[in-house]
């Protein structure tokens, strides 16, 4: 398998010929649905060819849909339309496709997938007034590239409310982005080359997963607890290992929705000044706590600058604005600038003003109580009717954000695909790990369904497992 043969020496594109090779065996059967292709780097080693060939034909299989895409993984073959169209498992299996390559399906009626919100919670008529009142006074300089680091107003207007939040910082300091995924590509950029060491939570962001891998690194993981990672064993891996960045989601993680204890938070960034790499800080949901105390990041107790803090405002206002903003220690700014200014120039202008007035206005502030209150009423809500269903095991009860992590028995592991049948989109587990082997454990959000969906969905999944129970009494003999 995999041992093929290319002549530098004929006139044919060497991509064509890789591409061709595998396809024949594809079609042939001589490497069945699946089946991992190997990594590009290895190939194209093997072969003695540039990497950028490789992916010319692996782009080429998969526009074919004769491969797909895993997230974080790699490409595998996919299943061919004539093996499959005629079996009751066929949409099964094509649901598992989508699930793998990161194109889940959450156009069900009930979304327990998504985390950002639906569209009637987003603010529009005040959006819209601000929007009027920007071009009535800016015209056609709306539509301007701004400088690549971004409004000069509206980071000055982010560093004042920071100040709320005890991170000292200056307009000079901040950089728009076009939403957080963007800053955390643009510092794997910068910090990360091949092989190099980046921990994580696990389970963690897949977004983050996907751009570590995309720069080849090593991806060491540590399972997450219940008020974050053990810094002991994080201590003994340290010891021997160098590594340059250390991911995390302190306050409500995604998808456990766990908050790190301050004692953690303190002893993490000792190790950070200790054995000298950066922490990213992904915050994006720390405005949604349901308690009266809003908590402390990690980048309000930094004093040594190792907290690369990056803030998103898609989950919990309208995602389709793509912005946010990342605070930078002084050696890393302009080398951010420069990949941010290559990636799209700068984060688009009238969105830009308009969310600066936005904020000056008052209206964020407004728009944030009133999402507190409303998901506080969805939290519990699912919390209840969780709770009901006895096979279900909470990993930690989280205090705000929008999303539970939930263990199950081994005896429903395709929960997922079972739901998406009968109209529920909810998250596996695989979806939030490096190596894509957590089992049993699911995200259920609440983000995309009010409490009437929540309580028809989760009577759906209710029902799913006790069918699946009632079925076990009774085995095939």
């Amino acid at each position: 398998m995999f041992d093929y043969k290319i002549n530098k020496n004929i006139d044919k594109k060497l991509y064509l010929q890789v591409y061709e090779s595998i396809k024949k065996d594809i079609l042939t059967r001589k490497i069945v649905a699946n089946t991992k292709l190997p990594p590009i780097r290895k190939i194209a080693s093997d072969l003695k060819l540039n990497p950028s060939t490789i992916v010319k034909a692996y782009n080429l299989l998969e526009e074919e849909k004769l491969v797909y895409k895993k997230l974080g993984s790699g490409s595998y073959v996919a299943y061919l339309d004539d093996e499959m169209n005629d079996s009751e498992d066929y949409n099964d299996l094509k649901i598992n496709e989508r699930l793998n390559s990161g194109q889940i399906n959450i156009e069900n009626n009930i979304n327990f997938a998504s985390a950002t919100p639906s569209a009637n919670l987003f603010p529009v008529e005040d959006f819209k007034s601000v929007l009027i009142k920007v071009l009535d006074r800016d015209g056609g300089d709306a539509f301007t590239y701004q400088q690549t680091q971004g409004y000069y107003p509206l980071r000055k207007c982010i560093s004042e409310k920071l100040r709320e939040d005890c991170i000292a910082t200056n307009p000079e300091k901040i950089q728009i982005v076009s939403g957080a995924q963007q800053a955390i590509d643009l510092i794997s950029r910068i910090l990360l080359n091949e092989k190099d060491t980046v921990v994580v939570e696990e389970p963690t962001y897949s977004g983050a997963i996907a751009s570590f891998n995309n720069r080849n690194t090593n991806i060491k993981s540590f399972p997450i607890q219940k008020d974050g990672i053990d810094l002991s064993e994080f201590e003994k891996f340290l010891n021997k290992n160098n590594i340059k960045l250390f991911y995390t989601m302190p306050t409500f993680q995604n998808p456990t929705g766990i908050l790190w204890s301050e004692e953690k938070k303190q002893k993490l960034l000792e190790l950070s000044y200790k054995y000298d790499f950066y922490i990213l800080e992904d915050d994006c949901l720390s405005e949604l706590y349901y308690d009266k105390i809003k908590l402390k990041s990690l980048k309000s107790m930094d004093k040594n600058g190792k907290v690369i803090y990056i803030k998103s405002y898609s989950k919990i206002f309208m995602p389709g604005l793509r912005l946010g903003f990342i605070i930078l220690p002084e050696d890393l700014f302009n080398p951010f600038v420069s990949f941010k200014y290559s990636s799209d120039i700068s984060s688009p202008g009238l969105n830009q003003r308009a969310f600066e007035m936005y904020l000056k206005e008052g209206y964020w502030a407004k728009h944030i109580e009133k999402m507190r209150v409303l998901y506080k009423k969805r939290f519990e809500k699912m919390y209840n009717k969780i709770k009901e269903i006895k096979e279900f095991e909470i990993f930690e009860v989280p205090m705000g954000g929008l999303y539970f992590w939930i263990k199950i028995n081994d005896n429903f592991e395709n929960l997922f695909l079972k739901a998406s049948k009968r109209g529920v989109s909810i998250l596996p587990g695989k979806v939030f790990s490096p190596e894509g082997n957590i089992k049993n454990f699911y995200r259920l959000s609440f983000a995309d369904a009010d409490e009437q969906k929540i309580e028809k969905g989760m009577n759906i999944i209710k029902s799913i497992i006790q069918d699946d129970k009632n079925l076990d009494l009774y085995p095939i003999l």
